[in-house]
């Protein structure tokens, strides 16, 4: 079942857009945001005028609290031009680590992608077809703990939902003997090569892993694992998961919104985009897409740390 809404959108205010703008670029160091845009953009978020925003991702992005969703959809000045959003949005991935692309690509973007193209699988990124409920980059030592989705372009056709799906209810939804086989390493899911800051490839890989307190660090899932030939045998118990996981959430993305995934706790996918025959180069959709770690000393993450040690204080008071 899928639930359509219309989510929260966190605003970034337009002063505050323009001064990420203003004091970054889209300078890179080897893989990541360079460290002085980082630290440009460290200083813009707590100085002052930031407050609503770090308390907004804290709030939807906190990892101890059951009722936080996991996923935040922000919504800068649609108005600003495209290097302005990839700045402002960079910005805003820096109040919860540090940044990076994971696909080697010839120029070192920190954004990637491109517009949508009929040429590439309809199930890719930047690709036409609907894509099923998945974590990046599943299938690597160090997957990418938080991924984005920054729209320059939204689909004329009107289609190009993004899904979202709850991984530890999907895990609380199996009996414990789906939950031991998917805990084993046996997975395949696609291929690993041309990335960066993931570490080596990891294959095979359990769905399941490092069960701590009943939960699971990482849940590595992608749909398409359930058609990868190198998964055969074990195909009951990954259309198992997928029946748990059924339950998504639908959003629809505008020009210059900004979603941003908990890799740790909610998988993404899409809809097909709507019609796109006769649509002219420079029309069809246009998204991208940067990876970040969690770091503790981000502003959002001391933003949080700052308010549970308050209603620490509170109660002990």
């Amino acid at each position: 079942m899928t639930r359509v809404e219309d989510p929260v959108r966190v605003v970034l205010p337009r002063t505050l857009a323009v001064s990420l703008a203003a004091a970054c670029t889209t300078q890179v160091e080897e893989h990541r945001w360079s460290a002085g845009n980082v630290e440009a953009a460290c200083g813009v978020l707590t100085g002052g005028g930031a407050e609503v925003l770090l308390g907004a991702l804290a709030e939807r992005l906190d990892r101890c609290c059951p009722s936080s969703p996991g996923w935040v959809l922000l919504a800068p000045p649609a108005t600003l031009g495209d290097e302005e959003l990839q700045v402002a949005a960079a910005g805003v991935l820096a109040a919860l680590g540090y940044l990076f692309f994971s696909i080697r690509q010839g120029d070192g973007r920190l954004w990637i992608g491109e517009e949508t193209s009929s040429a590439k699988d309809g199930a890719s990124f930047g690709g036409a077809g609907a894509q099923g409920l998945h974590i990046d980059a599943p299938n690597v030592q160090c997957v990418p703990e938080y991924t984005s989705l920054l729209v320059l372009r939204a689909d004329p056709g009107g289609g190009g939902a993004s899904l979202l799906g709850d991984l530890r209810a999907a895990v609380a939804r199996l009996d414990e003997a789906d939950r031991a086989a998917l805990r084993e390493p046996v997975f395949f899911e696609g291929q690993a090569e041309c990335l960066c800051g993931v570490g080596a490839p990891r294959m095979p890989f359990p769905v399941l892993e490092d069960i701590q307190d009943g939960r699971p660090v990482w849940v590595r899932w992608a749909a398409k694992m359930i058609r990868d030939p190198r998964n055969a045998g074990r195909t009951a118990v990954l259309e198992c998961f997928a029946a748990a996981l059924e339950t998504t959430v639908a959003v629809t993305l505008g020009r210059g919104q900004l979603l941003v995934v908990d890799q740790r706790r909610i998988t993404h996918g899409r809809t097909a985009l709507g019609h796109q025959q006769g649509l002219a180069d420079g029309t069809r959709r246009w998204i991208m897409q940067a990876k970040a770690t969690f770091d503790p000393a981000a502003p959002a993450h001391q933003t949080l740390n700052a308010a549970e040690a308050a209603v620490g204080r509170r109660g002990n008071a």
